[in-house]
């Protein structure tokens, strides 16, 4: 790197920082965001059901580490918990269990016995945003940017309790509605190589049954262009339908992942080029396709569908203000004869007070439309960040 682009990439990285600090306060910023950000992420891992869980829970055993279910909104009592995390052990002279992260991570997946893989590791922020999904057996579910699929994994755990490999309350329940309603996975990703990695994914992850009767399918379409949503419907007997429910995590700035490249090229003395490269006007750029997107999943949803729109970003531009110029298209859609409609908010719109004080103890920080989830929330769990809103597609 020459002096003139060292000179260049050093400007980049204290713009960066007068950026954020001006939106999340200075004194946050330099004492408390962007030293949890730069920690290393931390991972929850989310039990294959369609695997044996005794099994699969062999896979991450660790005698150095406490591993503990994570306590998720929605989580039904009528299923053994498959999401697990990792804190460090107590002092053996303690009683009480040690609530430090611990940073070990979760090991890399194994086959079970019926050769579907054993486990997928995430952030534990993405597996909220499926739990507040709240999807029930047979629904039909779209993953609108799906790559590389752990999210789509952690989705799909509920829509076929029937296949699950472990007996529960649930799956008894479910063998009645099988011949009724099978429910539906449609995993997205425009770019060709992520599309290729998410299609091997769920064949590993997924029960056979449901990948060859196209149950579970990968989809290429490039959700951002106008009538996308034409390319994304559940076909069935008595005609197409929407999704009852549509995760739109959008491609993002992913602040985070910029930070923790700087940190390691720095280490060596250079500069990363995601950092050298950042300007503050990139949102902007992004949040256009992410209005597109939003709005293709809001299309995509049936009435009374759940639409969750997600980034990894802390960019307002790209969360509550996305939300809010998608609200604004909606009505300008409705003045010109649209009839569909858009509620922002947990239970339609309505709130949910229980529910918002777990997410604001626990996990998140309410912001205009929505939640974040930073890893310096008082709960130092060091999750996210994720931002996330829900609404709901309703109809006049």
């Amino acid at each position: 790197m020459t002096k003139t682009h060292r000179k260049a990439a050093s400007s980049a990285e204290d713009a960066f920082h007068r950026h954020y600090a001006a939106i999340w306060g200075e004194e946050r910023w330099q004492n408390s965001l962007y030293q949890a950000l730069l920690q290393p992420t931390r991972y929850a891992c989310v039990l294959n059901r369609y695997t044996p869980l005794t099994k699969s829970a062999e896979v991450i055993k660790d005698e150095s580490v406490d591993i503990r279910a994570l306590d998720l909104p929605f989580y039904n009592d009528d299923m053994v918990p498959n999401v697990f995390v990792r804190y460090q052990k107590a002092d053996l002279t303690q009683d009480v269990k040690s609530n430090v992260p611990s940073d070990t991570p979760f090991p890399t997946p194994e086959p079970s016995i019926n050769k579907l893989l054993s486990h997928w590791n995430l952030d534990a922020a993405s597996v909220l945003v499926a739990s507040l999904m709240n999807i029930q057996p047979g629904h039909n579910v779209l993953d609108l940017c799906a790559a590389p699929g752990g999210k789509s994994v952690a989705l799909s755990q509920r829509i076929w309790p029937h296949l699950h490999q472990d007996p529960s309350e649930l799956k008894q329940k479910t063998f009645a509605k099988v011949s009724t309603r099978t429910g539906h996975l449609h995993s997205n990703e425009v770019d060709g190589a992520r599309f290729k990695r998410l299609a091997e994914n769920l064949k590993v992850y997924m029960p056979k049954i449901v990948v060859d009767s196209a149950q579970v399918n990968a989809f290429r379409v490039d959700g951002a262009k106008s009538n996308a949503d034409y390319g994304f419907r559940v076909r069935t007997n008595a005609g197409t339908v929407g999704y009852d429910k549509v995760l739109v995590d959008a491609p993002c700035s992913s602040e985070r992942h910029i930070i923790h490249a700087q940190a390691k090229a720095s280490a060596s003395g250079r500069f990363a080029e995601d950092m050298a490269n950042w300007r503050p006007g990139s949102s902007k750029r992004l949040a256009a396709t992410q209005i597109d997107l939003l709005m293709t999943g809001l299309k995509a949803a049936t009435t009374d569908g759940t639409v969750i729109y997600a980034t990894c970003s802390i960019e307002p531009t790209e969360n509550d203000n996305v939300v809010e110029k998608v609200l604004a298209q909606v009505e300008k859609e409705r003045k010109k004869g649209s009839k569909w409609n858009v509620k922002v908010g947990l239970n339609a719109g309505n709130g949910d007070k229980a529910l918002e004080e777990e997410l604001e103890k626990h996990w998140a920080e309410k912001t205009k439309y929505g939640w974040i989830v930073l890893p310096d929330h008082p709960s130092a769990e060091r999750w996210g960040p994720l931002f996330f809103a829900v609404l709901t597609k309703g109809f006049d």
